[in-house]
């Protein structure tokens, strides 16, 4: 399920690239071109740039490999290499003093260049939950408004994946939607740096990677970060306390809100679950965000289920207004509507898949506490619409920390409650269940793959399953058993 790297044709003088970077070049003309810059010496080019990353362990990447062991390889498909400094690296090449940061650098610059005497703005989108979601759902809105955009693919929000989408950007784009996440302290402000949005939208904050960011309070710094980027406009939810709290007191950003609360604006005003899987979400556009004639009213019918899909709607149009910066006319509304209710449901995010009679909700890329209840919450409204059961498949919530043991004590009681049947895979999920007493009523495995026949032997026709998982319990396994047990028409 990892999303490739997007192949980009950015182009760049030697000089340039030094420049940039801050680097220097070692054996080579500053006036020679380099076309197209990769980090993986597998799809290095003639006359293209190879970028030797190699990031300790602690950092903001997880590296297996040192990316200067594979330099001679680049060369040898003809590329040049960007080198770190004091790596023994000979011939001709660039030297850095990091190599990931000088990628960043290298990106901003591009952008720089790219938009200059051509604005495109960008809409940054972070949160705990919700982003890739939020992101996709963005992007069409805004394509449908402005024209070709520039989307983050899949979840490439890191350090590596941000830079290597912005040198995709080309000419004929006319706006940015990028999605940046967070595993270590640090992130959020380096890519806010790197993108520079005009418009900042923070969707929540939850416990996520804690080993690394810490407690709830060190989260929202390291979320609420990306504001401080933003040039013009800062967009968040109306029920989270710890980013309005930080929303910027100076520095003359425009703030929007979204939300169920009386002061969005754009207020999520009724929602319901439709018998055929699809959900119909209403929204209240603010006065402000909306042209004289144009109606308060966006009624949006989707295949996202849920309460936290239908946050997302809201937040998705508050930062399409927000990266619009003018009122928007009724036909423009209508437009955004339709492009939302276009969106399908994001592989392994809450993906509705229908296997004979059984729905199968695929929320498998990833958990967190936040995102396992908003699972749970859109599962249940999905099973009370079809008036079926609900059988619950959870896997280990990871990098929780010391909140662990706690959150997966809660998280499995919640999970556990109202479900026809429980199923728990990997130690920290069976050892939660087991000291709630409920080992002698649910499904119980160290791996998900040992749960996948008997949780596909336990459903019945009209059930709704729903699984979900951080990435490393591969909780797509038991999708996969339900599709090798029935076809799935859709």
């Amino acid at each position: 399920m990892a999303t490739p790297i997007p192949p980009n044709r950015a182009r760049f003088t030697l000089g340039e690239l030094a420049t940039a970077t801050g680097g220097r070049l070692f054996a080579a003309d500053p006036e020679t071109a380099v076309t197209g810059v990769t980090t993986d010496s597998r799809t290095a080019e003639a006359g293209g740039l190879f970028v030797a990353l190699w990031v300790p362990p602690g950092g903001p990447l997880e590296m297996t490999r040192d990316g200067h062991e594979f330099v001679a390889a680049a060369r040898e498909q003809g590329a040049f290499p960007m080198v770190a400094t004091g790596r023994s690296v000979t011939g001709p090449r660039l030297e850095v003093a990091d190599t990931l940061r000088a990628l960043g650098d290298l990106a901003r610059h591009f952008v720089a260049r790219q938009t200059q005497g051509h604005p495109v703005p960008a809409l940054a989108i972070g949160g705990a939950a919700g982003k890739t979601t939020t992101k996709t759902l963005a992007a069409a809105a805004v394509t449908a408004l402005c024209g070709p955009t520039l989307a983050t693919p899949g979840s490439l929000n890191n350090l590596l994946g941000v830079p290597l989408t912005l040198l995709c950007l080309g000419r004929e784009h006319r706006t940015m939607v990028i999605e940046c996440g967070t595993s270590s302290p640090g992130e959020i402000p380096r890519l806010g740096e790197i993108v520079r949005p005009e418009v900042a939208l923070v969707l929540n904050v939850d416990l996520e990677h804690s080993e690394r960011l810490g407690d709830l309070a060190a989260i929202a710094d390291e979320e609420a970060a990306l504001f401080a980027a933003a040039r013009r406009a800062v967009v968040t939810s109306t029920e989270e306390p710890e980013l309005l709290a930080r929303l910027p007191r100076s520095g003359g950003q425009e703030a929007l809100l979204f939300g169920a609360g009386a002061p969005a604006d754009v207020r999520l005003a009724r929602r319901e679950t439709l018998p055929d899987g699809t959900a119909r979400v209403v929204l209240e556009i603010a006065a402000r965000l909306r042209a004289r004639r144009a109606d308060r009213r966006l009624e949006i019918v989707t295949p996202l289920l849920g309460p936290t899909a239908a946050v997302d709607l809201a937040a998705a149009v508050a930062g399409t207004a927000a990266l619009r910066d003018r009122p928007l006319d009724q036909e423009e509304l209508v437009a955004v509507a339709r492009a939302l209710g276009a969106v399908p449901a994001v592989p392994g995010r809450l993906a509705p898949r229908r296997f004979g009679e059984v729905l199968v909700l695929d929320d498998s890329y990833n958990a967190n506490p936040r995102s396992v209840r908003a699972a749970l919450a859109a599962a249940r409204e999905a099973a009370a619409a079809r008036n079926g059961r609900l059988l619950v498949a959870l896997g280990d919530m990871l990098e929780l920390g010391d909140a662990a043991a706690t959150a997966h004590a809660e998280i499995v009681q919640e999970a556990a409650a109202g479900a026809a049947l429980f199923a728990g895979a990997g130690p920290l999920t069976t050892a939660a269940a087991r000291a709630a007493g409920l080992a002698t009523d649910c499904l119980l495995a160290d791996d998900a793959a040992e749960l996948a026949e008997a949780l596909v032997a336990r459903s019945a026709p009209g059930d709704v399953v729903l699984v979900k998982g951080s990435r490393g319990m591969r909780m797509e396994r038991l999708v996969a058993a339900f599709e090798r047990a029935g076809e799935d028409p859709g």
